[in-house]
């Protein structure tokens, strides 16, 4: 049962209607009795045959239900409380993990069911002719393989670990063994290495199958972190290699380790190379009875405790298995290292060489280092890190960098830089991004699979750029209409990992075209492909919402969701050609019992004559000729959200879903806020009244009683602009920032660094420090201004919150406090950023619902002191 709700991450006013009811033959209103019919659509896949669907129906107020569906036929299988159905790859087997019978077996010609206890992982292989199942057990682990023809199961004791090559060979470990399995050769055992002391573990395949690496535990000292060997054996040859970095010369005695979140070990492509981590041992990190903290280290205390010297940074190296050469690639003096996509080079930099400095990720020099000679060159002074800002392509020819507000490439053979993206007289530069800190590009997905191209967005197109100048292509034409092309850059697996040793690398067939994800103006969205002809092609785009888009691996058949905020999510099932397009499952078909809202898109000013746009909610059964009241919910951009769906519940891990407020005769607005650089909170202020101004100018709107509340940053946005206006009749703020000056000095812990980033190089839009801007920084800080409040305030925050320390809401309580102000402040005492636990979920949405109908709705209520 999920419990967890994150559905959020003026002058003139157009309004849009884009959902009308959804079922307009209302029978009745929903009341708190009928939440428990509701459930949440999810977890949808697709069999690699497009014949079967599977997707699970998760309730907030019962039992979660799996459910595999035929496409073609009405046959569904229902799994109670069943998850992570995993088709086989010719489409005739589905498993599903259920907490009671274990791991279930479903053939879906015959019908017949097997259930398997205790497995902890588990694969088909070999075109789906054998099922892998490792089954975890008390005494001794073991591995099963079932043959899914004969239903004939064998069984190797003992087994830590396995994994599968391409070719359908198994290689397991044992505590003290690695065995090769075949199971073309009657499941025949080959012993590849053996030793009664240390373990084995962190097996890889070669990409062809024809070796297999793995570590070797050593023995464990006094010294940090856990030392190994690495082995290496070839099938081909039968040969085994070792590398020893205690004993190697030119490991020099450094460890070779195990990182958290990345691979162990990796293969060269041709498969005769081993890269893998290194570090010089040290003493364990320990609790210092005195801590130093130091202005001279180039990192704050705790960071710079674990990264602040190099020597203990783990870095890549590399072995030349057959020569048995190592060469380490990153160094003391560039630790960090990201390999091109064919290995021969890797992008080397030192993360702390212009520390301290006050975004989140630190730019660097990059050297180009070679990874067969070690030469290393220096590419690039001072250039930005972050995701999304370097790339190489496929054949590891070129290196791709966004800089000074456009694309360049660096010709590796040629030693050459290009800025590909100066002459076309478009910004690459994202300008809806009002962060601040270093200029961002609207993006870059990766490149043509053959290298020619590579892929960039503008902020409506999107464009193939030749590396060496000589072509340039918009391939859509989204501008002229405002609607924006994207590509669907998670079909293809290959494109889904991906590992962190290496450059950003996705690629794209262009000859066998794309798959394009497209968002109007107007937010109408939905999928179109991209034929290598230029032509576009649409598959399916609606004024709903339309996006989860699925392909089955073996067929042109694809699924995505649709929904609105009146029609709740159904799975379509559709080809390609826009010829086809089926309802597979619509969830939550009791909606049409109830009366419903509608939203619309309004559109308005800000006094900067910013065009603004933003979602308002009208009640079930609106009347026009009535005024309701308004809560108004904030947090940056909120307008992409027009179709979002909202179930009616009181589990939220905010406290506040719409729908709970438009079924109960409230308008709900979501207004867009864009900001100015050094007034986050005065720009949050104009916006908002722009567009609480906008809603009145309706007539439809009782104007002493509106509402607003935030979380997070919404819930500074809250905390500040009730300050400043006295428009809002009562306010609700969670997690918040109060005083921006502490916030910016604060320190925690758990978080190893103070939040300086936040403000001046991410959402507080700040460019300096304070002591550079003071003014700015008290202007738009709401505890300095809390005198001016006259708007009653209920402020929640979790008591172990990494992100906001939930002493900032204490303060601002109070402040208010001693102002005589009226707050209610609710700590969650063992919750975080959001509320997790279901009852504490149910008590927030009950206490903010209570809170708002009591001011704007003069309800008595039983909760919250009983509100005097």
């Amino acid at each position: 049962m999920i419990k967890i709700n994150n559905t959020f991450p003026l002058t003139v006013l157009l309004i849009f209607s884009v959902a009308i009811g959804y079922g307009q033959s209302v029978n009745r209103k929903i009341t708190t009795a009928d939440y428990a019919k509701w459930s949440t659509l999810q977890d949808e896949a697709i069999s690699p045959d497009g014949l079967w669907i599977s997707y699970s129906l998760q309730y907030d107020y019962g039992a979660d239900t799996l459910f595999v569906q035929n496409c073609k036929s009405d046959r569904k299988l229902i799994f109670p409380s069943g998850n992570n159905a995993i088709f086989s790859s010719d489409g005739r087997f589905v498993t599903v993990s259920d907490p009671e019978k274990g791991l279930i077996l479903q053939e879906f010609k015959s019908g017949k069911v097997q259930s398997f206890r205790n497995v902890s992982k588990h694969e088909f292989f070999a075109e789906a002719k054998y099922l892998a199942m490792l089954k975890k057990n008390v005494s001794s682990n073991e591995l099963q393989i079932l043959d899914c023809n004969t239903n004939k199961s064998y069984i190797f004791p003992d087994v830590q670990e396995f994994t599968i090559s391409r070719e359908g060979k198994i290689a397991v470990s044992t505590f003290h063994e690695v065995r090769i399995i075949d199971p073309a050769e009657n499941f025949s055992e080959k012993t590849i290495a053996q030793d009664s002391a240390e373990s084995f573990k962190n097996l890889c395949w070669s990409e062809n199958g024809s070796a297999v690496a793995f570590l070797q535990q050593l023995p464990k000292d006094t010294l940090a972190p856990d030392n190994h060997r690495i082995i290496y054996y070839n099938l081909t040859d039968s040969k085994r290699y070792t590398l020893d970095g205690s004993t190697n010369e030119a490991l020099m005695a450094q460890r070779i380790i195990v990182r958290l979140s990345k691979p162990a070990l990796t293969f060269s492509p041709d498969g005769k190379r081993i890269f893998f981590a290194i570090t010089t041992p040290h003493k364990p990190f320990t609790t210092e009875q005195v801590e130093i903290w130091d202005t001279a280290t180039p990192l704050e205390y705790t960071q710079n405790k674990y990264r602040g010297n190099t020597n203990y940074e783990p870095k890549l190296a590399v072995w030349s298995v057959e020569s048995g050469k190592v060469m380490q690639i990153g160094t003391v003096e560039n630790p960090k290292a990201m390999l091109t996509a064919d290995k021969n080079y890797a992008v080397c930099f030192n993360a702390l060489r212009y520390e301290p400095q006050y975004e989140y990720d630190a730019p660097a020099d990059l050297y180009l280092k070679n990874t067969h000679t070690g030469k290393e060159t220096l590419i690039l002074q001072k250039q930005a890190t972050s995701i999304g800002m370097m790339g190489t392509s496929p054949d590891g020819k070129f290196i791709n960098y966004f800089r000074d507000n456009n694309w360049w490439i660096y010709d590796i053979e040629k030693t050459k830089h290009r800025n590909i993206t100066a002459q076309i007289g478009i910004a690459f530069k994202n300008k809806e991004n009002d962060n601040s800190g270093s200029p961002t590009p609207y993006g870059s997905p990766g490149w043509s699979a053959d290298g020619k191209y590579i892929i960039a967005y503008d902020q409506y197109d999107i464009w193939l750029l030749s590396p060496d100048e000589s072509k340039t292509q918009k391939i859509t034409h989204g501008s002229k209409n405002k609607v924006c092309y994207r590509i669907c850059t998670n079909l293809d697996q290959e494109n889904k990992t991906h590992n962190l040793d290496n450059l950003f690398a996705p690629k794209f067939d262009l000859t066998k075209g794309l798959i394009l994800e497209v968002l109007g103006d107007n937010m109408a969205s939905g999928y179109y492909k991209w034929y290598p002809n230029g032509s576009l092609k649409k598959m399916l785009f609606k004024e709903s919402g339309i996006n989860r888009i699925q392909k089955a691996k073996d067929a042109e058949m694809y699924i995505c969701i649709e929904q609105t905020s009146a029609l709740p999510p159904c799975i379509i099932l559709l080809n390609n050609s826009g010829t086809f397009s089926k309802v597979i499952i619509q969830s939550n078909p009791q909606s049409k019992k109830f009366d419903w809202g509608q939203a619309e898109l309004i559109y308005y000013k800000n006094k900067f004559g910013d065009n603004l746009k933003g979602i308002l909610y009208k009640p079930a059964n609106y009347k026009s000729a009535k005024k309701y009241p308004m809560v108004v919910l904030i947090y940056e951009i909120l307008s992409h959200g027009l179709h979002n769906y909202y179930n009616p519940t009181e589990y939220d891990s905010m406290g506040f879903i719409p729908s709970n407020y438009f079924l109960n005769d409230y308008l709900v607005l979501l207004p867009d806020i864009r900001y100015k650089i050094d007034d986050p909170g005065m720009s949050a202020l104009d916006c908002v009244e722009s567009s609480v101004n906008a809603v009145k100018a309706t007539g439809i709107v009782e104007e002493n009683h509106i509402g607003i509340i935030g979380h997070s940053f919404g819930g500074y946005e809250v905390s500040f602009i009730i300050t400043q206006t006295k428009t809002f009749a009562a306010a609700i703020s969670g997690s918040a920032i109060s005083d921006l000056i502490g916030s910016y000095f604060s320190y925690a812990s758990n978080i190893p660094r103070s939040n300086t980033w936040r403000f001046e190089g991410e959402q507080y839009r700040m460019t300096s420090s304070p002591f550079n801007d003071w003014n700015s920084y008290q202007r738009n800080s709401p505890l300095p201004n809390a005198k001016y409040i006259s708007t009653p305030l209920l402020s929640w925050a979790g008591k172990k919150d990494p992100t906001i320390p939930w002493t900032q809401s204490a303060s601002f309580h109070m402040a208010l406090r001693r102002l005589d102000k009226k707050s209610i402040f609710l700590v969650y005492n063992g919750e975080t950023h959001t509320i997790l636990t279901p009852e504490l979920q149910k008590d927030l949405t009950i206490k903010t619902k209570n809170w708002f109908d009591y001011y704007l709705k003069q309800k008595t209520v039983t909760d919250i002191n009983d509100i005097p």
